[in-house]
Order: C-alpha cells, then sequence, then structure tokens
C-alpha cells in the first residue's frame, strides 16, 4: 500500500472493479480495498444480459446460456422473451473483473476491512486492516449497507428502500435453460419468484419483494408448490442465501469528489431487482468521470457521472424506474405511448422498449400496489428496516 493515490475504490464488486480497470487504464494511481476472501459468495440470481460480456472483458464461458426469460403473471399466462441471458456464480464473475482491474494496473487488497473514512484537505484518508492511505478521489463501491456512503455522504439510503431476497440452492440435473419468472400474488403480493440455472446441475430458486415478513417463509410455501416441486423432487436443498436489493436510487450520486457506485447509491431496478448491468455501467462512468478530471487537472469532467448519463447507457434501467413512478402514482401501469414517449428522439429503441414494457405489465399482475407504495413512502420519510 502506498502513501497516496489518485483513487481509492472501497468494494470489488462489479461496480468497484469496473471503475479500478477504467482507472488505471488511463493511468491513475488506483487502490481497491475489500473485505472478502477469494471464494466468497455473493447472493445473486447472477443473470447477465450476454450483450454485456464482451463491452465489459468478460468471457462468455465465465456463464451458463439462457436464451430465453419467461414470465408467468398471476394466470398463469405465459410472455416469452428472446433475450440472451448468462447466469454467473459471482464470485468467479468478480474476481474475473478484480484480476482485470489489476492488470490494468490497480492495486487490488482483499481480506482488508474498512476501518474509518474521512475528508481532508484535498481529498480522503481510508484507514484499514492493513494499513492507512490518502486518495484525491473517493469511490464507495461497498454495496446498499456502504459504510463510505453512511460516514461521508449527505444523502442516505434507508433499509426500506430495499427489498429482500431469499433462494434455495439445490444441486441435481435440472434441464432449465431459461430464466423463470412466476408471480404469485396470493402468497408473494409485493414481488416474484425466480427460477434460475447456475449449470447443468445447479438450480437456483428464490423470491423477492417489498416489506416481506419472514421472506425464508414465504419461500417455503412457494416450494411446496406443483410446478416448484416438480424441478427438484427430493432433492435437499444445498444452501440457503439472502440478501437486501436497493430498489430506489439517492438523488445524486456524488458529492464533491465522493463518487457512489452500484449498490452504495442504491443503483438497481425496481420490480425486477436485477442490479449487475447497472453496476458495471456506474463503474465505467464513474471511471471516466475520475480520468476525465484527472487529465484536465480541474473536477468539471466529474460532471459526466450522473442519473441523466446512466439513463442513457441503460434503457432497462431507465424504463423500470419510468414504469415504477408511475405505477405507485396512478395504482395502475403506465400504457406502452406514456412510457416510450422520452425515446421518440432514439426510434430504434422502441422495440427493446416494448418488449421491458411488457415484461413489466406482467410482473405486478395482481400485486399490492398500494402496500408496495406504503413502503416507498415509508422510505421516503426515512422509515425503518423492513421486517
Amino acid at each position: 500500500m502506498r502513501d497516496r493515490y489518485d483513487a481509492i475504490i472501497v468494494g470489488a464488486g462489479p461496480s468497484g472493479t469496473t471503475c479500478a480497470r477504467e482507472l488505471a487504464a488511463r493511468g491513475a494511481s488506483v487502490l481497491l480495498i475489500d473485505k472478502k476472501s477469494p471464494g466468497w459468495h455473493k447472493p445473486c440470481g447472477g443473470g447477465i444480459p450476454e450483450v454485456l460480456f464482451e463491452p465489459y472483458g468478460v468471457p462468455t464461458e465465465l456463464g451458463f446460456s439462457a436464451p430465453q426469460v419467461r414470465v408467468f403473471d398471476a394466470a398463469q399466462r405465459l410472455l416469452t422473451i428472446p433475450l440472451r441471458y448468462r447466469t454467473v456464480y459471482r464470485d468467479r464473475f468478480d474476481e474475473h473483473l478484480a484480476a482485470a482491474a489489476r492488470a490494468a494496473g490497480a492495486e487490488g487488497m482483499f481480506d482488508t476491512t474498512l476501518l474509518d473514512v474521512a475528508r481532508d484537505e484535498g481529498g480522503f484518508t481510508v484507514r484499514t486492516s492493513n494499513g492507512s492511505a490518502r486518495s484525491t478521489y473517493l469511490v464507495g463501491a461497498d454495496g446498499c449497507m456502504s459504510m463510505v456512503r453512511r460516514k461521508l455522504f449527505p444523502e442516505q439510503l434507508p433499509e426500506s428502500m430495499c427489498a429482500i431476497a431469499v433462494e434455495h440452492w439445490y444441486r441435481a440435473p435440472h434441464g432449465v435453460t431459461s430464466l423463470d419468472f412466476f408471480v404469485e400474488p396470493d402468497v408473494l403480493n409485493t414481488g416474484y419468484a425466480y427460477v434460475f440455472p447456475k449449470d447443468p446441475g445447479l438450480l437456483v430458486i428464490g423470491v423477492a419483494g417489498l416489506g416481506l415478513d419472514r421472506p425464508r417463509a414465504v419461500l417455503e410455501q412457494l416450494l411446496t408448490r406443483p410446478r416448484y416441486r416438480a424441478l427438484v423432487g427430493d432433492t435437499p436443498v444445498d444452501a440457503v442465501h439472502g440478501a437486501r436489493i436497493p430498489y430506489r436510487h439517492l438523488s445524486r450520486l456524488r458529492d464533491g469528489r465522493l463518487l457512489l457506485v452500484g449498490d452504495a447509491a442504491g443503483l438497481n431496478t425496481p420490480i425486477i431487482f436485477a442490479g449487475i448491468p447497472i453496476a458495471l455501467h456506474s463503474g465505467r462512468l464513474a471511471g471516466e468521470a475520475i480520468g476525465a478530471a484527472l487529465r484536465a487537472g480541474d473536477d468539471a469532467g466529474l460532471g459526466r457521472y450522473s442519473l441523466a448519463n446512466l439513463r442513457s447507457a441503460s434503457l432497462g434501467f431507465q424504463l423500470c424506474h419510468a414504469f415504477y413512478d408511475a405505477l405507485l402514482e396512478r395504482r395502475r401501469p403506465p400504457s406502452f405511448a406514456a412510457l416510450a414517449r422520452p425515446l421518440w428522439r432514439r426510434p430504434q429503441l422502441l422495440p427493446s422498449a416494448f418488449v421491458i414494457h411488457r415484461a413489466l405489465c406482467r410482473l405486478v399482475d395482481r400485486l399490492d400496489v398500494a402496500k408496495m407504495a406504503g413502503v416507498f413512502a415509508g422510505a421516503e420519510a426515512g422509515g425503518g428496516p423492513l421486517s
């Protein structure tokens, strides 16, 4: 560890590692720290659009091919979406991105706990279990419970702005090759159940939703239903994992030379709860912004890292939030015409927007929108954690 860096990045998930690689490739001195050890596990369905693998330097062999997405609404009507996805084990995926950051010149320190972080004249001081260092720029990439955000950022992300996901892993041949979503409003009326294959011998069945009381009990109740039981039979549960997932982002992503990326800024997609793509985009944009500031010798370049530019980079992120805002306001899904109105200058995006709109309409079929709005209202008011 040096005494001084251009940028210190706390958190080596997709957003932090991507930011580190972008900066190091531009010649910046970068320290990337994370408390994780090699082989750690991150609770995550791990579904990523295949089109993102090449732009972010990830070999497709790292993910299991799922050439379509299927959504079953409350009436069990099937919507099949021909989008190619791949599912990844998050330890392998994140460690690949961290290795790419190190290959670009970033210094990586794992098994390193953040003890304290503070602003000082001209930058930041970061104290860790393996020593201290200073930097000109600081990036918080340390998840939805971010210590960097809690210590230094003027806006916070209440736990009530996070959904809850819990999943069972089953190790058995299964034959599933799609990402499947099920709306089960009589058991789970603020989210969905999902079935994701990790590889030919591992299947993940989980639930994700807002304001869940005893989420594991919800999952276990669903697993008694024939359509799920038929997938795994008497196979014992290999592992149980749970996580909080932000579904509302902060109103801004930067405070001076402090930037928040990924879950630390609440960057995710409501309803779908798919955070990896926007984490990658946010890490790239943050790295480009800091790189521009370093190159110019002033902070004007940091303005590139904005919610507006993230929306332009990710159609799914833009539409999911617009759909959710309209859903809560009107208590019904917005029409496609209303959702697509901001895209009239980019008509090439309309076919993809139509597919996203159809999927979102199915995913909120017969959900308790009033309850979802109540959870959100509590979050805006700084309500307490989800039960």
